[in-house]
């Protein structure tokens, strides 16, 4: 094995043996020691050139006047108009409401012809109860002996029981609709008591 030349080991003294570096070594340290020091850059606080200092101030200035144009084109929203723009969207959505109602209607009307039909018609019945579920719209009956409420019952027929009060319901012929918010779109066609 070749002994390394970069280690020399010191005279024994009595102490642990110390390493000396290389002679190369010396030579490399006190070479960069003795090179000319390089000048750190420091950041310039104002700029050196004079044109280029005009054209920052150029910069700056166009960016203001930019800002000022938006600022105006850009007016602030007042209270006012929002309150406007709040009223616009409440028109819009009873709009809406109102409008959807319409189709609802008309979507009862078809189911109930359907209904009327019998027959094979019963899956198309089925099919626009859960397309009116679907839209919101709620199927909803009249009970058997309440009183007929003319806001969501319409009399079909009559019925004569001398043992019960009269304007009694006596039986739903046809389920009445309602929207979620309540609004009676479809009245349950009822039977209802009169006494003779």
């Amino acid at each position: 094995m070749k002994k390394s030349k970069m280690i020399k080991p010191v005279a024994k003294t009595g102490t642990k043996p110390t390493l000396k570096p290389v002679p190369s070594l010396k030579k490399a340290k006190t070479a960069v020691k003795s090179s000319p020091k390089k000048e750190i850059l420091k950041p310039v606080s104002k700029p050196v050139d004079p044109s280029a200092s005009s054209s920052n101030e150029a910069l700056r200035q166009e960016i203001t006047a930019l800002r000022t144009q938006l600022s105006r084109h850009m007016a602030p929203v007042s209270t006012g108009s929002m309150e406007e723009v709040d009223a616009m969207r409440r028109v819009l959505n009873d709009l809406m409401e109102a409008r959807m109602n319409d189709v609802i209607r008309e979507l009862v009307t078809i189911r109930n012809s359907a209904a009327s039909a019998g027959g094979e018609a019963r899956r198309i019945v089925e099919q626009m109860d859960a397309l009116l579920s679907d839209l919101g719209a709620m199927k909803f009956e009249a009970e058997r002996l309440e009183h007929v409420d003319p806001l969501i019952h319409a009399v079909s027929r009559e019925v004569s029981d001398a043992s019960l009060p009269d304007g009694i319901i006596m039986e739903t012929l046809r389920p009445g609709f309602h929207t979620s918010r309540g609004i009676v779109v479809a009245k349950a066609l009822v039977a209802v008591n009169r006494r003779s």
